[in-house]
Formats: C-alpha cells, sequence, structure tokens
C-alpha cells in the first residue's frame, strides 16, 4: 500500500503526524509499504526544510511504520538533484514519464530520470499514457502502430516504453475500466521490454507528433496584459494543442476549464485586436479563440 503527504497544509511536526495517522486509521494499516512526500518542487522543498519533513520520513521508517520512503516530483532536473544529494535516506522518486514528455523542455523526464540513474535511486513512474493523452493519439499515428503489430493496443506502446526503463520499481497506469485493466494485465503479466525495432516505432510516432500544426504560442503573455476580458490566452492555447497532438477532447476540455478559471472564456473575446498587436510570433488570435470556443466549450 502506498499514499503520500501532502505538505502545503502542514505547519509542523505534530500535523505531519496526525496527518499520516488519520491517513493509516482510516486504511485500516500499522504501516505503509511506501510513503511520499507529495508533488514535490523548489517551493515545497522550502517548506520541507523549514518543518523537517525530511526528519519526519526518516522517523517513521524507523519506526516500521513506513517500509520505504520517496517523493513525487514535478520540477527540474536541477531541483531534483539537489534533494538526491542533500537527502541520501530517500529510498525511491516518482517521475513523470512518457515518450512525449521525454525530451519536453518543462517536464525534463528524462533529465529526471538521468539524474535519478545517476544517484541509483530507483523510479516509480507516473503519468506513462499521459493522463490517457497516449492511448487516443491523431489516426496516424494509431496506423503506424497497427501496422507495427495489430494486436498491440495504443496505449500499451506507451506503458511499455515506460517499463522498459531501467531501475524502474513500477509503473503506474490508470484505468477507467475492466477493458482497461485486461489490456494493462495482457502484455504485463509476462513483460517483454521494447526492442530494437519497437523503439524505432516509438520514435516515429513522436517525429509524427513535432510536426503536426500546433498554435505556435511561447507563453510569454504579452497578449494577456492589455486584454479588457482577462482572458489567459496561452493557457487556452495550450489546451487547443494538447488537443491537436493527442486527439483527447476530454482531457483538453480539463485543461480549458482550469486555463479559464480566473478569467475570460474563449467566448468572451470581444475582438478588440489589442492581444494580436503584441504577439511576438503574429498568430491569429481572434480567429483561434474562435475555434477553441467552438471545440473546448460546451
Amino acid at each position: 500500500c502506498a499514499t503520500k503527504l501532502p505538505l502545503w497544509d502542514l505547519m509542523g511536526a505534530a500535523e505531519m503526524e496526525s496527518t499520516f495517522q488519520e491517513s493509516l486509521d482510516r486504511a485500516g494499516l500499522k504501516y505503509y509499504d511506501f510513503y511520499l512526500l507529495h508533488a514535490m518542487d523548489h517551493t515545497k522543498v522550502k517548506k520541507a526544510d523549514e518543518i523537517d519533513a525530511w526528519g519526519f520520513m526518516k522517523r517513521i521508517k524507523e519506526e516500521g511504520r513506513a517500509k520505504h520512503i520517496g517523493f513525487s516530483f514535478h520540477d527540474s532536473a536541477e531541483v531534483l538533484e539537489g534533494i538526491l544529494a542533500s537527502h541520501p535516506e530517500m529510498e525511491f522518486v516518482q517521475l513523470q514519464i512518457n515518450y512525449a514528455d521525454w525530451e519536453d523542455d518543462n517536464v525534463q523526464s528524462r533529465k529526471c530520470y538521468e539524474v535519478a540513474r545517476k544517484y541509483n535511486v530507483p523510479v516509480i513512474i507516473m503519468e506513462p499514457v499521459k493522463g490517457g493523452s497516449l492511448a487516443t493519439m491523431p489516426e496516424e499515428i494509431q496506423k503506424l502502430y497497427r501496422e507495427a503489430n495489430p494486436e498491440l493496443s495504443v496505449p500499451s506502446w506507451a506503458v511499455r516504453y515506460a517499463a522498459s526503463l531501467d531501475g524502474v520499481i513500477t509503473v503506474l497506469s490508470g484505468m477507467s475500466n475492466e477493458e482497461q485493466l485486461n489490456d494493462n494485465v495482457s502484455y504485463m503479466e509476462n513483460f517483454q521490454p521494447l526492442s530494437d525495432a519497437e523503439r524505432e516505432t516509438v520514435q516515429k510516432a513522436v517525429e509524427i507528433l513535432n510536426t503536426l500544426p500546433t498554435i505556435p504560442c511561447t507563453g510569454c503573455k504579452y497578449c494577456v496584459d492589455g486584454c479588457p476580458q482577462k482572458i489567459n490566452i496561452p493557457g487556452i492555447f495550450e489546451a487547443m494543442n494538447e488537443y491537436i497532438l493527442y486527439n483527447n477532447l476530454e482531457r483538453a476540455k480539463h485543461s480549458y476549464e482550469n486555463a479559464v478559471k480566473e478569467g475570460g472564456k474563449a467566448s468572451d473575446c470581444i475582438q478588440c485586436g489589442a492581444c494580436e498587436a503584441h504577439c511576438p510570433q503574429h498568430i491569429g488570435i481572434i480567429e483561434t479563440l474562435e475555434k477553441a470556443a467552438a471545440t473546448l466549450e460546451g
């Protein structure tokens, strides 16, 4: 069994202890096999230092209430290296790794994985199918996989890609129904790592993704400053790009809802043109917002 300790609401050792014990009690357990500091990044590292979360984790392991201690991580490889260099007591790290994010500058899947390997810290992989996006995919990529092996499902390529990496404890695959469960078991029960030919197929899929006509937004936010409707234009474009790349409307709509929580929707655009005057990429923002409204709203 495994669960995580959320640091953002905790102020010290007493609250960490009560949160941990309540979790054990509610689960009816005497110990966790794996216990994690949740969603660590540079800000949460500071919080962990302030309340000595590292010492707390070490103590519950010494007491036998957690068999293995570690953390899940969402930040740069540089921040990860700082944690692993300072806290050798951390026995594993949970990283977002999939073939679409492997070379992504924001997620840094490869760079973070290589840091973990440098410190010989075992890895648990989350988001191997990128929230379900690598299970849908554009038709061109689905065809590529079908031609390579018609017996394998599209998401199986993503899960096996992650599971083929050295130093991996397990791959966490979110499943919504029994069909997905049975599919996962079918190729993981007697797991075979990707062959060289299969790796080439995955690389071709990545190359196809890289050629898709996404919105060339760099997220500079110059367009947002003068928007009278306070529309988070870069956030909306990121959601649209997610749909263009992975053909996953449900996931894209979820990203869109997060993007418009604190501002106007794409359909709120009054077409004043202030945004387009400030866009270094010369994007047709008004027209693109209309497409986003038609695609992601409702």
